[in-house]
């Protein structure tokens, strides 16, 4: 059907030009000369009539003739090469790169429909001019003294590239919309559309060394044009509007993005199907090369992309340009054996590629550039560049996190807390993240910390920082990823989002040069807000075939994008040997105790390994994975893309003088007590010496560690009546209370809560309930009471902080409880306020034990505030993940509110333990009932009645 739509429409431009009426004729006419009528206008309003069409006329002189277009000769003699003068890559290259002139027949019709629905809808049916592209023109002159913008045809567009001049093409002009229209209308006269078409198709660039469709099609995926199918067509077709952005070769995800914009709108214009589009949406695409002469293949390519933006394909092709680029190609071929090698030894846990990027701090320059394992091998699909994919980067993202958390006053001698948390941040479903060794350390420094690369601190810190900031951070200091807004959570620290190898390899550049960025301005058409605005340095010198130098790279451009002193704090931590020896021990070491900042980053399901790391001469990434996303069987960074890092540096680097990383002056250095990080007291059982940023050493003392007096018979605080020569001194290490779980699991004794009564053995008699318990139902009290002396002893309970009337609640006893109980008393009659009295006689003494509590026998209010019952929703598709808020209003006037749960489906999807009490619930199709249970701290609870809420998908879906 689609076949049949495309062969009518060519089939009826066709019979048009064989004999068309005068009524054709003239509405023909009419289409083609209005857009210059309009544009001829404006200049008759500002030169007057006579002048206008002298002008038009004297535009228009110097124009080649149409005919022309089909005899004309195109050289290509641009080279390429590395630092010292090496030849890499000759454009004019015999077997690649060179335009092969096909006939519209040998072309897919699949990539015929996907250049005429993507770049010229009704091709087919205008006279070779977009009309509302030059009103708008004409209009922009008018308005604005100038043309803002402009929308053309294919044959426009083909005038463009062959018959306007190369310094013209950038500009926006009426000048030149004149030019492109009157020769576009006579083009249009001369040759048939299929004749246009064929034109158009054998001269267009699509980048990767390509140009003509047969060029990109064999460059691509190694195949005839005619042999592309519907996926590889759309493919090719989003290309030639800017080749370098949508090349799946150097950014797969924007060229998908492309691709399936050229689907969609294939199916607009009714020639696929929606079940097509969606086939081909999905079908997986094998890029392939031919062999040819090349050297170091992904650079030069990345190296073209840069050329075609600043000097468009005609001057690579006609101009004689020699291009002298930043790379060193000893380097590039040792970066390329070094990878080939360990990918031979990795394979054996599935591992089948590799990618390494080379960055010289000072000045931004790309020294080498190792894309892939093999550029020929299809079955990696080596073509793709790897050091410009966009990949989870694991731990090696924390550098980011940190260097904020510095920024916004912490210091490597913080303390962080290494015990087990769950995370609900709203973005990811609940989980709980482990460390790499799969265990906690409790509490540790910030240094400690991220040299071990512990991810449960990482998380503590994102949470300090925020999302945003670090992603901020990120930004600054090279990344140009992590763009999809409320997307990320708190594993964005962990590598939950995505970077470019070449962006993070520039990042570190920056860690390395105190936080100066050095390269060169980022085109202006290419800035954004909050990015960075220096690229990295690939291209040293132009000429021309004169012999004039076009551009000359002499100098860096820098600017400091973070303060030194917070990069030094990082680089300090990362070349820390020491530190980092309890998980690494000396595998990132180099040569000749070299000293070097070393990061691995490994992401939880074995897809991507890394190791980032550099010396103030030399940044180095490595990356090892598989093009395909496919999973490995085994290993980790410090044995797949550690070796590749550490002999790569150690080679690069050998024979040059060791260079220690530059202490700014405003680093100073203080001592502190470990793990508070706080200044020491008589107390502190473990110092320190710690760098930190001047004016922020701390001014506290430590306050974890604490003197306790302990009655040395029962181990028990100390009390009034202890004897003095049973009293011993003793220091113990306070955490927050959420380490308390750990300490017991590790068996880290704690100070006693318990008085010592100095009476015996046993000491204070009440373990439960502890003072400031809650309590409903039935009181039950136990604890010890030893035989020392002991006569009785019985329980009391009265009302109040400090009462004057007490309800005996259990009877004298004379014999011992060792741990058991002491009394139970039914309380459900009671709320507020309480004291239990314990009176326990021994040799004729009579001592006194109170516990203060309080009864709830309450229960708590609740009512579900959203979503409202009955409520329907619609996804919206366009994101992935849509979100709803569960809202509970809840309160206790006794012991107060403990938690929310929220249920669905009769689930328990969260809870929420503060005001206001909600949770965000990932929303699915179907019809889903909810309520929420409160919980006041004595443990009463009460449930809301039950709602259904309806969420259906949107535009079709569920």
């Amino acid at each position: 059907m689609a076949n049949r739509r495309w062969s009518q429409r060519r089939g009826r431009r066709r019979t048009r030009q064989s004999g068309p009426s005068v009524i054709v004729r003239f509405t023909r006419l009419f289409a083609a000369f209005l857009g210059i009528f309009v544009a001829m206008s404006i200049l008759t309003v500002f030169l007057g009539g006579g002048v206008a069409f002298a002008g038009y006329s004297y535009i228009t002189q110097d124009l080649a003739p149409p005919e022309t277009i089909a005899t004309r000769e195109v050289a290509r003699t641009a080279k390429i090469y590395d630092r010292r003068g090496r030849i890499l890559y000759e454009i004019f290259d015999p077997q690649f790169g060179r335009r092969t002139t096909v006939p519209l027949n040998d072309i897919s019709p699949y990539l015929l429909q996907a250049t005429i629905a993507t770049e010229d809808a009704d091709f087919y049916e205008n006279q070779g001019i977009n009309i509302r592209g030059i009103m708008r023109a004409a209009w922009d002159y008018v308005s604005n003294q100038e043309v803002v913008s402009g929308g053309s045809s294919i044959t426009q567009q083909l005038v463009k590239n062959v018959f306007i001049p190369e310094e013209e093409r950038a500009e926006i002009s009426l000048v030149r919309k004149i030019k492109e229209a009157a020769l576009s209308i006579e083009l249009t006269r001369s040759f048939t559309k299929d004749q246009i078409l064929e034109f158009y198709l054998n001269e267009i660039n699509y980048g990767n060394l390509s140009y003509g469709i047969e060029a990109a099609a064999q460059s691509y995926f190694s195949k005839s044009a005619r042999d592309l199918n519907l996926a590889e067509s759309a493919m090719l077709a989003g290309l030639p509007q800017a080749p370098s952005r949508h090349s799946p070769l150097l950014n797969l995800e924007a060229a998908k993005q492309r691709q399936h914009a050229v689907l969609d709108l294939m199916v607009r214009q009714e020639f696929i199907t929606q079940h097509e589009a969606n086939a081909a949406k999905n079908l997986r695409l094998e890029y392939k090369a031919a062999k040819f002469d090349i050297k170091a293949p992904h650079f030069v390519v990345y190296v073209r992309e840069l050329l075609l933006e600043t000097y468009g394909a005609r001057t690579i092709y006609q101009s004689g340009l020699e291009v002298t680029t930043t790379l060193d190609l000893d380097l590039q071929e040792m970066g390329e054996q070094i990878v080939s090698d360990q990918v031979t030894k990795s394979e054996e846990i599935n591992a089948h590629n590799a990618a390494l990027v080379a960055i010289v701090p000072e000045t931004g320059e790309i020294l080498a550039m190792v894309g892939s394992a093999d550029y020929f091998d299809s079955s990696i699909d080596g073509q793709v560049n790897l050091a410009t994919a966009e990949r989870q980067p694991g731990s090696s993202f924390k550098p980011f996190t940190y260097i904020t958390a510095f920024m916004e006053g912490w210091n490597p001698a913080t303390m962080l807390l290494d015990v087990p948390i769950t995370i609900d941040d709203g973005i990811n479903p609940l989980y709980t993240p482990e460390n790499f060794d799969e265990s906690e350390h409790g509490a540790v420094s910030l240094r400690q910390a991220f040299s071990n690369s512990m991810n449960i601190p990482a998380i503590r810190t994102i949470q300090f920082t925020g999302i945003h900031e670090v992603i901020r951070t990120a930004h600054k200091m090279g990344i140009t990823g992590l763009n999809r807004a409320g997307w990320y959570g708190l594993s964005l620290t962990l590598g939950g989002g995505e970077v470019k190898l070449l962006d993070h390899t520039y990042a570190y550049s920056v860690f390395a040069n105190q936080g100066l960025m050095a390269g060169v301005p980022v085109p202006p058409d290419q800035r954004r807000l909050g990015h960075r605005s220096i690229d990295p340095v690939a291209i040293l010198k132009v000429t021309d075939v004169y012999g004039n130098i076009l551009e000359e790279f002499k100098e860096p451009q820098t600017k400091q994008v973070v303060p030194p002193e917070y990069t030094y704090l990082v680089t300090d931590i990362l070349s820390d040997n020491e530190a980092r020896a309890p998980v690494f021990g000396n595998s990132l070491t180099l040569e000749g105790e070299r000293p070097a900042a070393v990061k691995t980053g490994t992401t939880e399901d074995l897809r991507d390994f890394w190791t980032m790391g550099y010396t103030p001469e030399l940044a180095v990434g490595v990356w090892m994975g598989n093009s395909d996303n496919t999973e490995l069987t085994g290993g980790f960074s410090g044995t797949t893309t550690g070796p590749i890092w550490l002999n790569f540096m150690n080679r690069a680097l050998k024979g040059t003088p060791i260079s220690e990383f530059q202490r700014p002056p405003n680093i100073v250095t203080a001592t502190v007590c470990v793990p508070s990080g706080l200044l020491p007291t008589e107390h502190c059982q473990k110092e320190r010496e710690e760098i930190f940023v001047k004016g922020h050493v701390p001014t506290e003392k430590d306050n974890l560690y604490q003197l306790f007096k302990i009655d040395r018979v029962n181990g028990l605080l100390a009390g009034d009546t202890t004897p003095p020569e049973d009293i011993e001194e003793r220091v113990f290490l306070l955490l927050p209370p959420e380490a308390d779980e750990w300490m017991d699991e590790h068996d880290i004794e704690r100070p006693p809560t318990a008085v010592s009564a100095g009476v015996g053995p046993t000491g204070t008699p009440i373990t439960l309930p502890t003072p400031g318990s809650y309590v409903r139902d039935v009181l039950v009290v136990q604890g010890s009471v030893s035989e020392y002396g002991l006569e009785r002893f019985f329980l009391e309970i009265g009302e109040g902080a400090s009462p004057t009337k007490w309800t005996l609640i259990s009877l004298p006893r004379t014999t011992a409880v060792d741990n058991g109980q002491l009394a139970a008393h039914d309380v459900r009659d009671l709320n507020g306020q309480y004291t239990i009295r314990m009176l326990v006689f021994r040799n004729g003494r009579e001592v006194h034990f109170f516990v203060p509590i309080t009864i709830d026998n309450t229960a708590p209010t609740i009512r579900l505030t959203s979503p409202v019952a009955n409520t329907t929703f619609t996804l919206n598709p366009l994101f992935i993940n849509s979100t709803q808020w569960i809202q509970a209003e809840a309160s206790d006037d006794d012991s107060g509110i403990a938690r929310v749960d929220f249920y669905i489906n009769g689930n328990n999807v969260g809870s929420s333990t503060s005001a206001p009490y909600y949770h965000q619930w990932r929303q699915t199709p179907g019809v889903h009932s909810m309520f929420a249970v409160a919980f006041d701290k004595a443990g009463n609870s009460a449930q809301t009645p039950v709602i259904t809420v309806t969420v259906k998908g949107g535009l079709g879906v569920g």
